[in-house]
């Protein structure tokens, strides 16, 4: 059975996150993998994990971040590319989005370009009923 594709953003803190940096821990490099990580600490670096990645609210990453989804508590400086992203009211993100979903809560605070990927051709002026 399949599930819901709608709260499929939320799911990832549901499911098991394999890696969790610590909110005393402070990262300087890329981090590469498959599955779901949980950031409290600070990273200076790229991070490009498959199925998910949590920002949690005290956390700080430099750098640009790319998953599938991405949930935002903490800051980030650096571009996001993503299918599904949610940033959480006390979430801050200054550069550039790219993302299929996007979700911001009163609160959440966002600096760049957006830009949508799944968008369709756009329609002809002439071809909109006023």
């Amino acid at each position: 059975m399949k599930s819901n594709r709608k709260s499929s953003n939320h799911s990832i803190e549901s499911q098991a996150i394999d890696t969790v940096i610590g909110i005393d821990i402070i990262f300087k490099g890329d981090i590469k993998g498959e599955n779901i990580i949980r950031i409290d600490g600070t990273i200076e670096g790229n991070l490009s994990l498959s199925k998910g990645i949590v920002i949690g609210e005290k956390a700080k990453v430099i750098g640009n971040l790319k998953s599938d989804r991405i949930i935002i508590y903490g800051n980030i400086f650096g571009d996001i590319e993503c299918k599904e992203l949610n940033i959480k009211n006390t979430g801050v993100v200054n550069g550039n989005i790219q993302a299929d979903n996007v979700e911001i809560e009163m609160g959440g605070k966002y600096n760049g370009n957006l830009t949508m990927k799944q968008a369709t051709s756009i329609p002809a002026k002439d071809d909109k009923n006023r």
